[in-house]
């Protein structure tokens, strides 16, 4: 009989098995598997590390450290940099640090994958699969920490509007398959870059510099052929400047746009959501990272000697359902063209170049 069982091993499942870890038997469920993610660290992230009173190790971090995201504005044919401390990391190395983290008092099943839960005398009864073996365990809460597309979530929450969803698509280079024009005007390998087109997305697109990489890639609403969109995304590059050979490889998956307040979702008393699980994610880049973190040290926190206390769970993230509010609000200044062509003309802190 556990206390705990977590789904999912990312950001939330283990920061959550680490942190509770000395007071109760967990059982946590790790299907890794590759995201479609930029791998950069907002300033967000940072301080949630720094509050959990975490340091990133050097096999974490990627070259190049960018101090600045370019803004091309294909809509108003405008350009600006702006000051950003971002930390560019190695994704599956950052996912696997913060396993690496979780005690071994933890049980960690490698490899499993989740199927369902039934109700039981002291709580639920979990159904997985590890090393295609069908298994069951027995525990008193049920934590959901597996990502955007839960399915913790659609089991026990089916009828919780789910956010917009996108297709997520991203081609890397090798440093030699591209060829930049001096006329480009951007320093390609020392930026992030991001790029607005209403004509392919109401997103936006990425290139990201990492390792003697590059990666170029983009989110578009479902509906859209993504291979034509990026196809056209390479094309308009090319026009000004900017030249790819064949991509070392391919990746794509689905993420959440969550727009509206009732997309989010943190569950019961017997079944909790976190991260992107619940729908913390950010609306106007998609970044989830902080609120993943943030998320499952606020439910740390909820656990009293006498159980979990989900009303103190609610009231804990209210900070962070109060910053997605504020996001929602930059989203016409960022996404809506004309706004953001007032806003790019202000100069309002733009770097000189």
């Amino acid at each position: 009989m556990y206390d705990l069982g977590i789904v999912g091993a990312g950001p939330a499942g283990t920061t959550l098995a680490r942190l509770l870890a000395d007071r109760y038997r967990i059982l946590l469920l790790d299907n890794s598997r590759q995201k479609c993610c930029g791998g950069i660290l907002a300033p967000k992230s940072q301080a949630v590390l720094a509050k959990l009173d975490l340091a990133l190790p050097k096999r974490v971090l990627v070259d190049p450290q960018p101090f600045a995201v370019t803004i091309m504005d294909w809509d108003n044919h405008l350009m600006r940099s702006y000051a950003r401390q971002y930390v560019n990391i190695d994704r599956h190395a950052f996912d696997g640090w913060l396993l690496s983290l979780v005690p071994q008092s933890v049980d960690i099943r490698s490899n499993a994958f989740y199927q369902k839960s039934e109700p039981n005398e002291k709580g639920l009864t979990l159904h997985f699969r590890e090393d295609e073996e069908t298994k069951t365990a027995h525990v008193r809460w049920l934590v959901g920490a597996d990502g955007a597309f839960s399915t913790v979530r659609r089991e026990f929450f089916p009828n919780v509007l789910v956010p917009k969803r996108y297709v997520a698509l991203q081609h890397w280079f090798e440093h030699d398959a591209v060829s930049v024009s001096p006329h480009f005007g951007i320093d390609l390998w020392s930026d992030y870059i991001g790029i607005f087109d209403s004509a392919l997305t109401d997103f936006y697109l990425w290139m990201i510099p990492k390792c003697q990489q590059l990666i170029l890639g983009g989110a578009f609403p479902l509906g859209i052929n993504v291979s034509t969109a990026m196809q056209s995304v390479r094309e308009k590059l090319e026009s000004l400047g900017l030249r790819f050979n064949t991509p070392i490889r391919r990746e794509a998956g689905q993420i959440l746009r969550p727009i509206q307040q009732s997309a989010l979702c943190f569950g019961n008393a017997q079944t909790i959501l976190v991260g992107e699980a619940s729908g913390l994610i950010n609306p106007s880049t998609a970044e989830g990272i902080s609120g993943a973190l943030t998320s499952a040290f606020c439910l740390a926190e909820s656990f009293r000697p006498s159980g979990f206390d989900s009303l103190l769970y609610r009231r804990r993230l209210h900070k962070q359902l109060w910053n997605l509010w504020f996001k929602r609000f930059r989203i016409p200044l960022m996404f809506n063209s004309r706004l953001r062509r007032y806003v790019m003309l202000s100069g309002l802190t733009a770097l000189r170049r």
